[in-house]
Order: structure tokens, then sequence, then C-alpha cells
């Protein structure tokens, strides 16, 4: 980068975080807000093994979005969201009942679920836009997410069901960690593993819906993907991978934001994720449990213990 682009750069960047705006202080809110959401709930379905279940219920979106478009004929948020709502939960809840089946994996039901609910939204989607209202419909921005549209009371709306999530997190910690890392222990031990991972699913639906205005249907899933995934290699713990995670989905969230800010055009899903791709590169590289640097140390300090004369 050049001198003179560089000084660019951070006059913008500069300006942003100045929130001398007001949609860029309602853009900067609801990244954060979603990052940190998205980095909570994840968490669990990272380790769950269930990370794609989210990309499944963030493409089950869609059909909801369109059908309320239909029936209400306005792009009121609210009718909108919870169109959302309604159809992640079903998609959601639908892969739950099929992968309980005896003959299709869970693998299989998602993807199932994800190109079925996708698919029937994109038809509704065109005949939406093939109508006479259809150019004033405007719900592609639902596909990668436009921060800079939300409202203060969509961030308000976002921010009490975040701090929900985060008291309900909080009341089920152990039952809920019980169930991702060892669900037969846990259901020896008398826990409803069933109706918690209903709840799981729930909480997935709600963080999913919350995201898409500014992520995306698209891009949700990669916010509930990456930064849990990174924080994996920042911590062998429970408590601190969900810290890791929320701080990196919200600095992600942020750092989006300003990039969106800074170079016009750029959506902010897409730079969101592309800075949370970055954080986990770098947790890749050099985090410390399972890091490719720290690993590669290991084995050559245990290289060097095993020869003649080594290191004891």
């Amino acid at each position: 980068m050049e001198t003179g682009s560089t000084d660019i750069f951070l006059s913008r960047a500069a300006e942003f975080f100045s929130l001398q705006y007001d949609f860029a202080l309602y853009a900067l809110l609801a990244a954060v807000l979603v990052g940190v959401i998205c980095g909570l709930v994840g968490t669990f379905m990272v380790l769950r093994g269930m990370s794609l279940v989210g990309d499944a219920a963030g493409h089950a979106t869609l059909p909801g979005v369109a059908i309320a478009f239909l029936l209400t004929g306005t792009k009121s948020a609210p009718a909108l969201l919870l169109g959302a709502l309604v159809s992640a939960v079903l998609g959601a809840m639908t892969i739950t009942w099929i992968s309980r089946g005896p003959r299709v994996r869970a693998d299989a039901a998602i993807g199932i679920v994800l190109s079925t609910f996708f698919g029937l939204g994109i038809v509704l989607l065109s005949y939406i836009q093939a109508s006479p209202t259809g150019q004033q419909a405007g719900l592609s921005e639902y596909l990668f997410g436009n921060a800079a549209a939300v409202t203060p009371a969509q961030i308000g709306v976002v921010a009490l069901a975040g701090a929900v999530l985060v008291v309900l997190v909080g009341i089920f910690y152990r039952p809920l960690s019980l169930m991702v890392f060892d669900e037969r222990f846990a259901q020896s031990l008398g826990l409803p593993t069933h109706w918690l991972e209903l709840g799981l699913m729930s909480a997935l639906a709600v963080a999913v819906v919350l995201s898409i205005q500014a992520v995306g249907v698209i891009l949700v899933a990669a916010m509930l993907i990456i930064p849990p995934s990174a924080a994996r290699f920042l911590s062998k713990k429970l408590p601190g991978v969900m810290v890791a995670s929320v701080v990196m989905g919200g600095v992600s969230g942020a750092l989006g934001a300003m990039l969106s800010y800074v170079y016009e055009g750029v959506a902010t899903g897409p730079a969101m994720v592309l800075v949370a791709v970055f954080f986990f590169a770098l947790a890749l590289g050099f985090g410390p449990v399972g890091g490719a640097l720290p690993r590669a140390l290991r084995r050559r300090r245990a290289r060097q213990r095993a020869m003649p004369g080594g290191a004891r």
C-alpha cells in the first residue's frame, strides 16, 4: 500500500471510529453485536460437530423472508425477521427430525434442508422480482447484508436478544457443556439432552435471524463457524474458547464495518468474514493449542531430548 493510499485509509478509518455519523455508529454497533452473538452460539455448534447446521439455518431464512413480504406487501423489518425466524426454526427442527431417522446421516439431512429451503427462497425471490412491485422489494440485501441500513430499533432488538442468550447460556452452561462433550454421559445423569438440543437449535435460529441484516443469508454461517474454530487454537477449556470466540467475533464485526466504510461498495458481511478468516489464519499458525508453529517447536524439542546427549 502506497503512502498516499495509507494516509487515506487511516484518515477514513479514524473518521469511521470517531462516530460523527449516525449510520456509522449504527453499523458498528450492529456488526459488533452480531459478531459477539455468533461467537457465543457458534462455540457450542462447533464443539458439538454441528457447524454446517448454521449454514443450513441461514439459508433456510430466505423463503421465510420472501413469504413474509408476499403476505404483507412491505419491507417492514419486524415482519421480514419474523418470517425469517419461523423459517429458520423450521429448518433447524427439520434437520433434527430427519437426522434422527435410521436411514439418513446428519450431513445428508443438512444438505437436504439447505438445498430445499434455499432453492425455494430463490424461486420466491425470482417471482417477487418479476412482479410489478418487485423492483421496490430490495430483498436481495438479505443475501449479503447491509449493516448501514440497520435502524436504532433493530439494534435495540439485537442487543436485547443477545442479552437474553447470554443469560440463558449462563443458566444452562453446565448441562450444555456436558451435552457438547459427552452426550451419553449427560443422558446417564438424567439431563434432558433432547430438549437441550432443541434449545440450542432455537438459539442458533435466533442468532441467524439477528445476523442476516448485517451479514446476510449466505455468509452468516461463516461468523458462526470461523471465530469458534480459531478460538480452539487459543484455549483448551470451554470458558476460554467462548471468551476468545466472542472477542474475535466482536472485533471482526468492528473491523469489517470499518472496512465497509473505508472502501465504498464493499458489503459489511464479506468484510467481517475476511477479518475473521485473518484471525483464524493467525490462530492456525501461532495458536498455543495446536498452532502450526508451536507444534513444530514442540516436535523439535522432543527430537532434541530424544537424541543422545540431548537436553533433559
